[in-house]
């Protein structure tokens, strides 16, 4: 099945090769088709398949008025930028877009509205600030997008969703549009949100109950038995794995920032830190992920804010320093790696606390995560100074 089969124009599969890409994946070959028919779409795909292309390829097709709009709802500023990109690679038709999100100017983008935009990828509560204040129609949207369905509750984005779903079911007053959800998991109440919103008319589409883990990822973890070994065990990770490019997930911004700071007092730390969380501005989270993409940073402490939407090629390791507590963020963290068809790494460091846990994300994943250890050594000095020279560049 190739682009033109599935009903995408030879002006968009130009433009796709242009991009590099010539094949659609999976969750494309079942969801154009289904889109393009004007069906509602309920996806579960795991992250990297190409879900973006999955609903932008169709809705530009179908924008053939400009008083039509698409409006898709993304959890962070990062997807948000990244999804528009992928829009503004393929608009050739005239089609004008534009993000809006918290942090930046209102004003900027009250202005961009007023000169007319046909597809709007922004985060909810900026969304509705801008309704509230009345610069921003809903009465001409046709598409609506949840992208990364997960990942927009997960942040307690929920009750922002249904108010913005509501606003636009009064807004277009009894005139139709097509809503999509795209999640790499899909629980209870995103079930439940499509079917109220569709009037339980919708295609459900699962691609990713058979494999949710990267298949090139090696999965490994540690059992430590006292907190207090913790960052000792983790210095001794660090030395064995040698990773060139890494992401190392916390669970709180408390111990992201005291990572930080630790690994930082480390005499000759060979590493090029940085840490993003939420308690970071807009602006500073764009420049770290900005260091990280060019590799002015090597290792990248992070709150599970950055572990949807990021696509950054070449890491090689994804530690979990912080054993998450629900096991589709293990899933969405590690995805970070192998991506492209490269072999990467995914370290976890679990307390014997935090031992049901891991049980949990091996249940989802159906596979066995593989136990590491250190052997023994008899002279314990390596485990108080760890950094041997192995480490330093």
């Amino acid at each position: 099945m190739n682009f033109k089969q599935l009903g995408i124009s030879e002006q968009t599969i130009a433009e796709l090769k242009q991009m590099d890409i010539t094949s659609p994946t999976p969750v494309q070959v079942k969801a154009l088709p289904v889109i393009l028919k004007g069906g509602h779409v309920m996806a579960q795909s795991k992250t990297g398949t190409g879900k973006t292309l999955a609903f932008t390829l169709p809705i530009l097709e179908q924008l053939e008025f400009l008083n039509n709009e698409a409006l898709i709802l993304a959890p962070t500023r990062e997807l948000a930028k990244q999804t528009n990109k992928v829009i503004k690679g393929l608009k050739s038709s005239g089609v004008k877009s534009m993000t809006i999100y918290g942090g930046v100017s209102i004003e900027r983008q009250i202005k961009k509205l007023e000169a007319g935009v046909n597809i709007i990828v922004g985060t909810p509560g900026r969304i509705i600030d801008l309704y509230k204040r009345r610069k921003l129609d809903f009465s001409n949207v046709r598409f609506v997008v949840l992208d990364e369905g997960d990942r927009l509750f997960d942040m307690g984005f929920a009750p922002d969703i249904k108010y913005i779903l509501n606003a636009i079911d009064k807004s277009i007053k009894g005139k139709k549009y097509q809503f999509m959800l795209f999640s790499a998991t899909l629980d209870y109440e995103m079930r439940q949100l499509v079917q109220d919103f569709t009037k339980n008319k919708f295609e459900f589409l699962d691609l990713s109950r058979d494999e949710l883990t990267v298949g090139n990822t090696f999965q490994a973890y540690y059992l430590i038995n006292l907190f207090e070994q913790k960052y000792r065990t983790f210095l001794r990770v660090l030395r064995r794995e040698s990773p060139k490019i890494s992401l190392v997930f916390v669970n709180t911004k408390k111990t992201a920032n005291w990572l930080y700071n630790k690994l930082r007092s480390e005499r000759k730390f060979k590493y090029k830190l940085g840490v993003i969380s939420g308690s970071l501005s807009q602006n500073q989270r764009e420049e770290i992920l900005q260091k990280f993409r060019t590799h002015k940073i090597d290792m990248l402490i992070a709150t599970d804010v950055a572990a949807r939407g990021l696509d950054i090629d070449n890491i090689t390791h994804v530690f979990n320093y912080d054993v998450p507590k629900y096991p589709d963020v293990y899933v969405h963290r590690i995805g970070r790696t192998s991506r492209m068809n490269k072999r990467g790494a995914a370290i976890t460091l679990c307390l014997k606390d935090d031992y049901e846990f891991l049980c949990k994300i091996e249940g989802l994943i159906d596979k066995e995560i593989i136990k590491k250890s250190f052997k023994k050594q008899k002279d314990t000095s390596e485990f108080h100074n760890p950094f041997a020279r192995r480490m330093y560049g």
